[in-house]
């Protein structure tokens, strides 16, 4: 049994849900915050209304109040047309007391509002306002201070209450609530609908993208570029187009080299099997041996070949495969002629090392700068004569492999960084792959390689490798 872990459904949900969840979850939650501060606000406008038309009752009935017969009377006739005509969908009650609490005239058992340390100015009148209950239902109180100085009362204040119930305000507060929700509902669906269309419109360049890179052929590595690119696409493009053209470029290096490892080792393996069916064949003892020694020759061929061709191959993957480092060329000629002393000894050559510098470094591949060096070593021990001197120089920002053989002629120095190409008398074995290394190692170090043949007396060739300043 398999579970299907929220990572994987993660994972596996498109760029549009993704792209519309974290924009339409947060407008939801910020409409939703947006519908209850306006909610509130609005609330608040229509209690503070309300009140207001409150304390205009009491300030109507306040002004009806007469002192006559030594009590408090209510032209009840002119307050009533005002209450009656002001308050539709609500009831209201009233009650006129002295400051100590001694009832004068309305609604003795109607509640007081609560007396607070501060009290709010409102309406040019002291004022206050509080919730209450009376009869067991909900009521607004509204409390007013008024001065009657010819009440003939030891004290002149006097307080006037008055309490509305509360149906009409809730009517109006539901009605708010409604009016609030539909249009923020409607604000939503909207804004919804507005994102849907953006996210859709927003991602059509990566539709068009994927479309083209599913209608493109096996072999077609050039790059994409779809019409209306955004800016934010513009990376994602660019490294995608980049990959495309490194895969396109290992692909043909590989290409390349099937074909030429196919092409060159032919005729070595073809020399390698009739030399040992021949040897097989032949009864004479002395020629079988000759047979078989040439055969291993051709053996020997055609492993250096299958070596020169698996390191130009390397050579052009490295850029894909090793950074750039600081590396002394002092030291690295000095490492790579230790490697070739032993050999050089054993053909009798004489191989040295001339530093002109004491130090010399360069932005490059270590291993790369040694298997150029090396190839141009080995050329020199392999194509040289018995005794050949070679010496490896370093200078300022370059290196050079010279010898004192035969030399290169004149015809040949253009074309000897050509892969394959041999200017060796055909006797000589070799690959013709050596140069060429040293040549795409020199390309990709923004060096420069030149050869120089002869150097003294009609004789000798020197190759070098010459970073610019």
């Amino acid at each position: 049994m398999s579970f299907f872990h929220p990572r994987q459904a993660h994972a596996a949900a498109s760029l549009r849900t993704r792209l519309l969840g974290w924009i339409l979850l947060p407008l939801v939650g910020l409409i939703g915050i947006n519908a209850w501060v306006g909610y509130g606000n609005a609330v608040q406008a229509a209690n503070e209304a309300y009140d207001r038309s409150l304390y205009l009752a009491a300030r109507t009935l306040a002004e009806e109040l007469e002192w006559r017969d030594g009590r408090v009377q209510l032209d009840v006739m002119k307050a009533a047309g005002y209450l009656f005509e002001n308050h539709t969908g609500s009831r209201l009650f009233y009650k006129v007391t002295t400051p100590a609490g001694q009832w004068l005239a309305g609604v003795a058992a109607l509640p007081d509002a609560p007396v607070r340390t501060l009290s709010a100015v409102k309406y040019f009148a002291l004022v206050q306002f509080d919730d209450g209950q009376y009869l067991n239902q909900p009521v607004r109180l509204a409390q007013l201070t008024h001065v009657m100085e010819d009440a003939g009362l030891t004290e002149p204040l006097i307080k006037i209450t008055v309490a509305e119930t509360m149906e009409a305000r809730q009517q109006l507060i539901q009605r708010i609530l409604w009016d609030t929700l539909s249009s923020q509902g409607l604000l939503l669906l909207a804004a919804a609908g507005l994102v849907v269309w953006g996210v859709q419109r927003g991602i059509r360049p990566l539709e068009a993208f994927r479309q083209q890179l599913a209608n493109k052929a096996e072999d077609d590595f050039l790059p994409i570029q779809p019409p209306d690119l955004p800016r934010e696409l513009r990376p994602l493009m660019e490294t995608l187009n980049g990959y495309l053209d490194r895969l396109g470029r290992l692909i043909e290096i590989r290409k390349r080299f099937l074909d030429n490892a196919a092409h060159q080792l032919r005729t070595p393996l073809t020399a390698l099997k009739t030399q040992l069916a021949l040897a097989q064949r032949n009864t004479e003892p002395q020629q079988a041996q000759a047979l078989m020694s040439a055969a291993r020759q051709t053996t020997d061929d055609a492993v250096r070949l299958t070596e020169q061709l698996l390191a130009m191959t390397r050579v052009e993957h490295a850029r894909e495969m090793h950074t750039p480092q600081t590396v002394d060329l002092v030291d690295l000629a000095r490492r790579v002629t230790q490697e070739h002393l032993l050999r050089a000894h054993q053909k009798g050559d004489d191989l040295g090392l001339e530093a002109q510098v004491a130090r010399c470094e360069v932005q490059a591949v270590d291993l790369l700068l040694h298997e150029a060096l090396s190839n141009l070593i080995d050329n020199a021990i392999h194509h040289g004569p018995v005794g050949t001197h070679i010496t490896v120089r370093v200078g300022e920002r370059w290196f050079e492999v010279e010898d004192n053989g035969p030399g290169i002629a004149p015809e040949h120095q253009v074309h000897v960084f050509e892969r394959f190409y041999r200017a060796a008398p055909s006797g000589v074995p070799g690959s013709g792959l050596g140069l060429a290394i040293v040549k795409e190692i020199a390309s990709q170090h923004c060096a420069e390689v030149s050869v120089r043949s002869p150097v003294s007396n009609e004789r000798g060739t020197a190759i070098r490798m010459h970073w610019r300043a």
